[in-house]
């Protein structure tokens, strides 16, 4: 008999003669399969970074771990559903800067709260963005993209799918003092195909994305976003580096449980995860995704919501993205 389907026969007995288990059998956790919840659609690097915790999340537990994605209202569904769920660590938000950070401000109402709905477990990876621009330009860094919008001033056109690239770009005009003439896509691929016509002169992305798109010459890659250069392209100079004394632009991944789960579950989930992070060939499967490993604790956690929701409402707003 397996030392789960024992305690499962004890728990079932000590219900019966009337008195409950010690406290200490919530440390046991997992003892059941674990449904992680996603926000974003599948195929993309988040979706294949998270079935790989997932899978790995198993084998360092020997419990299932399974990814379910909800999509829609950026991360919105996904976040109401696990806000909604049983406070038992068994229902997992991949939680984002989109959910706990931006969504404040991007939405007049949302159907969660992000800090009273939840207990921040522990952040996992770091996504770093990617300058690219159009090779018509002829501009090999960011100091010679500077360059040429001052000399054109407001003539340069920059491109945006997403709040996270919209956001990225208006604090790079910012912090440079430049300007220039927005144009907003529904996907990446639409803006990359006017970044290889001409028609887009420049925008943020996923790095994943970036290096793909350059190495099918339809785009050049300038800088990243993260504060230090990837060991995968590690030719590629970050912004800071570029004139821009610290610039960081990251989204970022987390685990978060419904609020009320007992903090020996949330403390063993971010046991649990930051052993997977912290697993050198985790470490090598992100490399190659062109993502950081970023692991932490619920303190950490909660402190970073707290900071980023300020951080992003300042640059939402700074960018004039009105509320939905």
């Amino acid at each position: 008999m397996t030392f789960n389907n024992l305690r499962r026969l004890t728990l079932a007995a000590s219900l019966l003669c009337g008195f409950a288990l010690p406290a200490q059998a919530a440390t046991d956790y997992p003892n059941d399969v674990v449904r992680i919840v996603v926000p974003f659609g599948p195929g993309n690097s988040y979706d294949h970074t998270t079935r790989y915790i997932a899978e790995r999340l198993h084998h360092h537990s020997g419990e299932g771990f399974i990814v379910e994605a909800r999509q829609g209202a950026v991360g919105g569904v996904a976040a109401g559903h696990v806000a909604r769920a049983k406070p038992d660590g068994y229902t997992v938000l991949l939680a984002a800067n989109s959910t706990h950070a931006a969504n404040q401000h991007l939405f007049k109402e949302l159907p969660y709260d992000p800090v009273a709905d939840f207990a921040p477990v522990t952040t996992l990876v770091k996504v770093p963005q990617a300058l690219i621009v159009s090779p018509s330009l002829g501009v090999d860094s960011v100091a010679e993209l500077i360059e040429l919008m001052r000399e054109r001033p407001g003539e340069l056109n920059y491109g945006s799918s997403s709040a996270t690239g919209r956001v990225a770009v208006e604090s790079f005009l910012d912090q440079a003092d430049l300007s220039g003439t927005h144009i907003g896509y529904k996907t990446t691929t639409q803006g990359v195909v006017d970044l290889h016509s001409g028609d887009l002169h420049f925008m943020f992305t996923d790095t994943a994305t970036g290096v793909a798109q350059a190495e099918g010459g339809k785009v050049d890659i300038i800088a990243v976003t993260s504060a230090e250069r990837l060991d995968a392209i590690p030719d590629i100079p970050t912004m800071a580096e570029s004139g821009l004394p610290g610039y960081e632009f990251v989204a970022w991944l987390a685990f978060v449980v419904p609020a009320e789960t007992p903090d020996e579950v949330v403390g063993r989930l971010a046991e649990l995860s930051n052993e997977v992070i912290e697993d050198p060939a985790t470490r090598e499967f992100l490399a190659d995704l062109y993502i950081q490993p970023y692991p932490g604790s619920p303190e950490q956690l909660r402190d970073l919501i707290a900071s980023d929701t300020e951080r992003w409402g300042e640059m939402i707003r700074a960018a004039g993205i009105e509320p939905q």
